[in-house]
């Protein structure tokens, strides 16, 4: 799911891959902050681990990005 995502993203806006993942991350810390209730469901839809889902208003996206990167073996 999450590659089918980036690759859309790739080819919608002509980024590289690695930057087409940065804003995946971007984004989910961000709507992970604006709505922490639905952290556990971006967790859920991205199979990440949920660290930035339990409180910490401060994510920028990072913990999200390694927990991505560990899972398509970046």
């Amino acid at each position: 799911m999450v590659q089918d995502l980036i690759k859309q993203i790739v080819e919608k806006t002509g980024v590289p891959a690695d930057k087409a993942q940065q804003v995946l991350g971007v984004v989910a810390g961000f709507v992970k902050e604006k709505f922490p209730m639905m952290g556990g469901q971006i967790d859920s839809l991205l199979g990440t681990s949920g660290g930035q889902a339990s409180g910490d208003n401060k994510s920028d996206g990072n913990n999200f990005m390694s927990d991505i990167g560990g899972k398509m073996g970046f």
